[in-house]
């Protein structure tokens, strides 16, 4: 199976850090998955370098730039071959994963992005028509990630919801699971 990046943004994630490493404890288990988790870090704190050591997370230093080039920079450090960006507070079901993963490294999608909630066509419609898509967790090939020149550096908190409708854009495989 092919190497996951995880990718957190230790700013955007915030006091909640703590859970989001925990909740991914039970993926970095799982010895089918192969992982790494990669957290961008402009804050400086040095209460990261105690939280994490834990949880076997790289911290990769970046510059206090909007999301989208601060994740940009981690994915510049990162070896896997799959990017995984987690929406907030949201937990990733491990079957989830590794079918994603597994569609990405056969070539039978390029991204696919886990929604917690199921909404009607008209709803997508209007946030579609609204520029406006829900920050949901995307997991998309490295390939596509860098075929379309990474999140928009210039971004913030839209940098994930534009990276998905770019994918859309151009023609990317993508398939929507609802959890």
């Amino acid at each position: 199976m092919i190497v996951c990046s995880i990718l957190l943004d230790a700013r955007s994630a915030g006091a909640g850090l703590p859970r989001r490493l925990a909740a991914l404890r039970p993926l970095r288990q799982r010895r089918d998955l192969h992982l790494e988790v990669v957290l961008a870090d402009d804050t400086e704190d040095p209460r990261l370098l105690r939280l994490v050591s834990g949880h076997d997370v790289r911290i990769v230093a970046t510059e206090g730039t909007p999301l989208g080039d601060r994740l940009n920079t981690a994915v510049a450090h990162c070896q896997g071959q799959a990017l995984l960006f987690p929406a907030r507070g949201r937990a990733i079901p491990a079957g989830w994963l590794a079918k994603a993963l597994e569609d990405i490294e056969k070539h039978s999608r390029d991204a696919v992005v886990l929604t917690t909630s199921s909404t009607s066509r008209l709803v997508q419609l209007w946030q579609r028509l609204r520029h406006r898509t829900p920050a949901d967790t995307l997991c998309v090939s490295r390939a596509w990630f860098e075929r379309i020149g990474g999140c928009d550096p210039a971004l913030d908190a839209e940098a994930l919801p534009d990276l998905i409708e770019r994918l859309r854009a151009c023609q990317a495989r993508i398939t929507a699971v609802v959890a």
